[in-house]
Order: structure tokens, then C-alpha cells, then sequence
């Protein structure tokens, strides 16, 4: 599966994740398993609204990555004293969340150490041999 580019829609609350130009994979809010909480500093207002939002994406079947061995991605938000823009935030990191788990390393490239680079090594070695070389203390007994 190549890389895919993952879009945010902020308004409609949808994310896309375009893999190939024939294939995409458009995440609404109904396919996610959606919670509100209340949690942390605000005293007495937090008892009263629940605004933290909790998402959790369960990835397709077809979509799995097996060596990810990830099966759901779970995102949530307490940051602001809106429910709007907590579910703005948790999208947002939903996004991100998925752009990380469908990003595709490159492989690396062996290459060889070239032969200057092993010739200027060598060199400073011996520079550096002969200057500690330099420092020994002559015997007294000349």
C-alpha cells in the first residue's frame, strides 16, 4: 500500500485519505465511535457539561496493515470549554494519526564509504597518532 494523503474537511467534519487516484478511503462522523466526558479543572461547570470529546476510528479490514498491528485509533480532547471545538481538535489529531499510520518508509539505499573519504580518515589517524606520539616524555637516561 503506497503512501496516502490524508485531507481534514474542518467544516463537514470529514477526513479523506487518498491512496492511489482511483482509491480513497472518507471518514464521516457516523463511522466513528463518539463520547463526551467531562474531566479536569473548571470546578463546578465541569460537573455540569460534558465536552471533552473521545473518538475511536476502527480501520477497515481491507486497510490493516498488519505489520502495525494496530486495529483502532483512539483520539480525545479536553483542551477547550467547547464541545465544537473539541471535536475540531480531535479530528485534527485523528488526521494526523492516520497520516501516521499509513506513511510508508522508504527503503534505504546502501552506498559505500568512498575511497577520498577512507584515504582523508586514515590521514587524520596518523596526524593524530604521530601528535600523541609527540608527547611522550624522552627517558632521562641519554
Amino acid at each position: 500500500m503506497p503512501n496516502a494523503f490524508v485531507h481534514l474537511d474542518r467544516d463537514s467534519l470529514t477526513i479523506t485519505v487518498e491512496f492511489d487516484k482511483e482509491e480513497s478511503l472518507v471518514i464521516k462522523k457516523d463511522d466513528l465511535n463518539m463520547s463526551f466526558f467531562s474531566r479536569g479543572a473548571g470546578g463546578q461547570n465541569v460537573n455540569r457539561h460534558m465536552n471533552g470529546v473521545r473518538l475511536i476510528y476502527r480501520i477497515p479490514e481491507q486497510y490493516i496493515i498488519p505489520e502495525k498491528e494496530v486495529f483502532e485509533l483512539l483520539t480525545s480532547s479536553i483542551a477547550s470549554r467547547s464541545r465544537e471545538a473539541n471535536m475540531t481538535l480531535a479530528f485534527t489529531q485523528l488526521a494526523e494519526k492516520l497520516e501516521n499510520y499509513f506513511y510508508v518508509h522508504k527503503p534505504r539505499k546502501k552506498t559505500k564509504v568512498p575511497k577520498k573519504a577512507k584515504e582523508k580518515r586514515l590521514k587524520d589517524k596518523k596526524k593524530r597518532s604521530q601528535l600523541k606520539d609527540s608527547r611522550q616524555q624522552l627517558p632521562l637516561d641519554l
